[in-house]
């Protein structure tokens, strides 16, 4: 196990908060999985892809 699951599985006594460290929530979005980044890719690609079918209607509409 790593060190961050460690800190996930303890909990802290009763009537005590920990509070998370600044950093902890930037970090666990500073590295994404390749499955995460492929997400973002295919995401990217169709949006394009809307955006320039979009665009293309504009112009044939705009030249009617």
């Amino acid at each position: 196990m790593s060190e961050n699951e460690d800190q996930k599985l303890a909990s802290p006594a009763p009537g005590h908060y920990l509070p998370r460290e600044k950093g902890a929530f930037v970090e666990e979005y500073e590295h994404p999985t390749t499955h995460q980044m492929r997400i973002v890719g295919q995401r990217r690609t169709e949006a394009e892809a809307k955006l320039e079918r979009q665009q293309r209607e504009a112009r044939e509409k705009f030249h009617e």
